[in-house]
């Protein structure tokens, strides 16, 4: 199981009901953050799925809203006694801001990995994550996630047994090692099933749709996508300011047949999100208006 919670949902200047555009995922006891604008440690309290295990922390781009939170929530990962690195991915220059935020953080108790990614790098995290990058069309480099879990094939007891092998030995080969009995070698291959899909998200954060976005999110169960602005007559504005209407958003997620859709990074202007939803519907039924602490859970198919 994969779960997802948007910490906060707007765009360019925190609400009193709104906070800042940031992504919450929880998978194998770990929790991974996409964007981490003004606040964002506050809500995440508030969301209660804690702070101290949040690594790695993803950045879409250095502007001001999706970056300003950063100093606050490693400190407070210091005070819990984080002394694990914590890793930090985002576009080129995500080196020099953080040298120039560590002024306000001289001292912590960990090691910082800064890990600058260009479109199509990628990445082993650990437990069985696979992180690939895509660059997104904004008016500062930016860069759009896709992450990638592993699911372990399925063990056949019966073809075990059938085998002659102990159950005490059954972990072993589920864990991927071969066993020796007193006249042959077993492999794994021998009692576990074909290969598995495993689960997949895609982030993306401030852009303009483009062809290269629909390949990074191709058949992943979540796109988790920006929609500045609701209105289809804002397409303008949108356009002029490098972000995403809810059509455009859909229109994304329907040529990439991603599984479902959740919006995000809402304009300050747009009171009701969710008065705008059949613009995306129409196009990408699948579609869900995100709020603040909107949480869902990705199970497997079977």
């Amino acid at each position: 199981m994969l779960d997802v919670a948007l910490v906060g949902t707007g765009g360019m200047t925190p609400l009193p009901d709104r906070w800042l555009a940031s992504v919450l995922l929880r998978w194998a006891g770990r929790l991974i953050l996409f964007d981490c604008g003004e606040g964002t440690q506050i809500s995440l309290r508030r969301l209660g799925w804690g702070i101290k295990a949040v690594d790695p922390i993803l950045i879409s781009h250095l502007h001001g809203d999706h970056v300003l939170g950063l100093a606050g929530l490693l400190l407070s990962q210091a005070n819990a006694e984080r002394r694990e690195p914590v890793h930090i991915f985002g576009p080129p220059g995500l080196q020099r801001w953080l040298e120039a935020m560590r002024v306000h953080v001289p001292y912590l108790p960990f090691a910082i990995g800064i890990h600058e990614l260009r479109d199509g790098a990628t990445y082993d995290l650990a437990d069985g994550v696979t992180l690939t990058a895509a660059e997104a069309s904004h008016s500062a480099p930016c860069i759009a996630y896709r992450l990638d879990t592993t699911r372990a094939r399925e063990f056949l007891p019966n073809q075990a047994r059938a085998l002659g092998i102990p159950v005490q030995q059954w972990s072993q080969l589920q864990r991927g090692h071969s066993v020796q009995l007193q006249d042959r070698t077993i492999s794994p291959d021998e009692v576990l099933g074909p290969d598995r899909p495993g689960l997949s998200v895609c982030l993306i954060g401030d852009t303009r749709p483009s062809r290269r976005l629909a390949e990074l999110a191709r058949g992943v169960d979540l796109l988790v996508c920006e929609g500045t602005y609701g209105a289809d007559t804002d397409l303008d504005r949108a356009i002029e300011r490098k972000h995403m209407t809810f059509r455009e958003a859909a229109t994304l997620a329907r040529d990439a047949q991603a599984k479902q859709l959740l919006l995000t990074h809402f304009s300050a202007g747009m009171a009701d999100p969710a008065a705008y939803a059949p613009n995306a519907a129409e196009v990408f039924p699948n579609t869900i208006v995100g709020k603040d602490h909107l949480s869902l859970s990705l199970n497997y198919a079977d």
